[in-house]
């Protein structure tokens, strides 16, 4: 058993409300969408609903600042700048949350390294990070999140997505991709070399358009590692939610995209958008919400320069 693992059970002892929620997901319903897959998930309608709007942020206390948390929440501390935390609403078995230490705005740039160190050491995880605006429903603190790896689609497919990919930036020990044959377009770096892929990204988030107003470009990243490779996903973000989120009476589907959702994992807290949601309106609202494939073929351009 990993030290995660030990973690993991050690929390659930000490707290039966959040010991129930992961319980919960056994029972929990799961729909195959073609590509895809929907998740009935009813405890996460508070993310989905989430105001994240400057005025609300301000006035409600964080909840990843350490004083503010649940008495029952234990942490493990990682890389010294990190705690690791059991996230008390999972959208899948041991989930976590990866919170910095101090209170600062959610931006990855100076820590999209810590996904790659974090991986290294957890290599049964995935890492993932959700832009503000892109499923982050703390924007104004930075943080990660870790699922088991297993149970992502775009996980299960990547040998397969890999193949059909174009190369678009390669070095000797990393390499950029266009993944295009997802469900919305995807851009990937894969490499041995942490720094090299540092470096990638730090390329690409440099040519993603930065809308006025936002403190970075909208994203959604994606990190795992096997064996020896580094794989990270990057899905640049268009739209924080789908015109459906919107809609009135029968033409709403509560969805808010994150990077679960992104890497196929379609989250629904209501019972009847899980029951009649269809495979194209899943691939519809993921496209909606990502840059067009024309805007993102125009990034890559510039990186070839």
């Amino acid at each position: 058993m990993s030290d995660l693992t030990c973690f993991y059970e050690a929390q659930l002892v000490l707290w039966q409300d959040v010991k129930q929620r992961f319980n919960d997901l056994q029972h929990i319903r799961i729909r195959s969408l073609g590509k895809l897959k929907a998740q009935f998930n009813p405890s996460r309608m508070i993310s989905t609903g989430a105001k994240i709007d400057r005025f609300i942020i301000e006035k409600r206390p964080c909840f990843l600042c350490a004083v503010n948390r649940p008495k029952e929440q234990i942490v493990k501390s990682f890389n010294s700048h990190f705690d690791i935390l059991i996230n008390p609403f999972p959208i899948l078995p041991k989930h976590f949350t990866i919170p910095s230490i101090r209170h600062e705005p959610q931006q990855i740039k100076n820590s999209f390294i810590e996904m790659l160190l974090f991986v290294e050491e957890y290599a049964e995880e995935i890492v993932f990070y959700n832009g503000p605006f892109c499923g982050a429903s703390a924007p104004d603190h930075l943080h990660f999140q870790a699922v088991p790896k297993m149970i992502l689609p775009v996980y299960e497919n990547w040998k397969a997505l890999a193949k059909t990919s174009e190369e678009v930036i390669f070095r000797e020990d990393a390499k950029v991709l266009y993944v295009n044959d997802y469900v919305c377009p995807l851009i990937a770096i894969t490499g041995l070399n942490i720094n090299s892929i540092v470096f990638l990204f730090n390329k690409i988030y440099k040519e993603l358009p930065l809308p006025e107003g936002n403190v970075e470009p909208m994203m959604n990243v994606i990190s795992w590692k096997e064996k020896d490779l580094f794989v990270t996903l990057i899905f640049p973000r268009l739209k924080h939610r789908p015109d459906c989120y919107y809609g009135k009476y029968t033409e709403q589907c509560l969805v808010s995209p994150g990077a679960i959702d992104m890497g196929g994992l379609i989250i629904l807290p209501r019972r009847e958008d899980f029951e009649t949601i269809t495979p194209l309106q899943a691939t519809s609202i993921l496209k909606e919400v990502t840059l067009t494939s024309e805007d993102v073929e125009k990034v890559l351009s510039q990186l070839k320069k």
